[in-house]
């Protein structure tokens, strides 16, 4: 089994600036794209009567079009180049938006939600290899926190933009199909610059894995909470008491959050050292998911948690893509970087239709337990690792 590849060549410094200038543009307009459009769904389905578990399973596809795509994107990206595969997966996006409201059958949907996922793989797993190419070591985690920042802003923002837009019309669907064409437009400037995508040469796919576990299980415990949050916090706050506009407003204050604390979580992630910020961010993960029914009729108090929740669970993510960049480099990276991909999306498959099932089951608050039982398995393995960590 082949370890990483050797370091990957600096980028001169144009071509760096350049670069990170268009992957964090592009990752804010993605950021608006899935804040809008999570919440657009669970509350539509909702609206037309579906359950929780239903909405969980729709919010999965295109998580599962993620990890279908993922392996198989280095390949792709060999056979048609970089820039062909990136742009004609935005447009696959674009597409599937636009048919959403002129298609309005659940099981169409579905479908329809799986294609978007098939085109999410390519610009993610792309992006984020190209961060870490461009990032330099010492500033491996302020950037990754600023990326985390700027794909907050769009989380943020796509849920208040919910409660100023009629959603029984099409203009919500046009809306995020606009922002994905606004993905595209700064990747198109920065296209000479485009990281080259080729897979390692290694006996196994998946000796990252082995080679630092604790990374990965970071993301797919991320991934499970960040899709559950996204999809279900809304009919939490609905089937707890909240209207619908205050149910929303819930999200974007945890939103606000995540934008708040990602910049700074990364500037500290290189001053006291990742490992121990991770295991920060899963107490924090845990204890505010653990603390939010005690705080529903408290607003002050619940706007607060659900602030510092936000940024620290979201912490998780940030904080292990920085050491997934430090870790791996070369082929190794992107390699490495899609299956970071693939563990958060394992994760965001799992999270959705499970905390739908324990909602269904114990009532609204089993998915503030379900995520804080998560959140304290991570704990438990990183905890058992930080002696030996890898």
């Amino acid at each position: 089994m082949s370890g990483p590849a050797a370091e990957t060549a600096p980028l001169a410094p144009q071509a760096r600036r350049r670069a990170l200038i268009a992957i964090l543009a592009s990752l804010t307009a993605a950021g608006l794209t899935d804040g809008t459009s999570y919440p657009l769904f669970s509350v539509l389905l909702d609206r037309a009567g579906h359950s929780s578990t239903v909405i969980g399973l729709h919010a999965a596809m295109p998580i599962l079009g993620t990890i279908v795509t993922a392996p198989f994107i280095p390949l792709i990206i060999r056979r048609f180049g970089v820039q062909p595969t990136m742009f004609g997966s935005l447009a696959l996006i674009v597409v599937c938006y636009l048919l959403f409201p002129l298609l309005p059958s659940i099981s169409i949907w579905f479908v329809l939600r799986f294609m978007v996922g098939v085109g999410m793989a390519v610009h993610w797993i792309v992006s984020e290899t190209w961060l870490n190419v461009a990032a330099t070591s010492s500033r491996r985690g302020l950037y990754a926190g600023l990326y985390a920042t700027l794909m907050s802003i769009g989380f943020a923002v796509g849920p208040a933009l919910l409660t100023v837009i009629d959603l029984d019309t099409a203009l919500p669907f046009a809306i995020i199909a606009g922002a994905v064409v606004m993905v595209g437009i700064p990747l198109y400037w920065a296209r000479n610059s485009m990281p080259a995508i080729e897979p390692a040469q290694s006996d196994s796919h998946l000796w990252p894995l082995a080679a630092a576990p604790t990374i990965f299980l970071a993301a797919l415990v991320a991934g499970l909470v960040d899709a559950s949050v996204l999809s279900l916090l809304v009919v939490y706050g609905i089937r707890t008491g909240f209207t619908e506009a205050n149910a929303l407003i819930l999200l974007t204050v945890l939103g606000v959050g995540t934008v708040t604390l990602q910049l700074p979580l990364g500037w500290l992630a290189d001053k006291v050292g990742r490992r121990r910020l991770l295991l920060v961010s899963g107490v924090a993960g845990a204890a505010g998911a653990m603390a939010l029914p005690l705080a529903l009729g408290l607003p002050t108090l619940l706007w607060v948690i659900l602030f510092l929740w936000g940024g620290f669970f979201v912490g998780l993510y940030t904080i292990a893509l920085a050491e997934l960049g430090e870790r791996f480099q070369g082929p190794a990276l992107a390699g490495a970087n899609g299956l970071f991909v693939m563990a958060y999306s394992v994760g965001s498959l799992a999270g959705p239709p499970a905390l739908g099932v324990a909602m269904d089951v114990f009532g609204p608050n089993g998915l503030p337990f379900g995520l804080a039982a998560a959140c304290l398995v991570f704990l438990l393995v990183a905890t058992a690792r930080t002696m030996r960590w890898t």
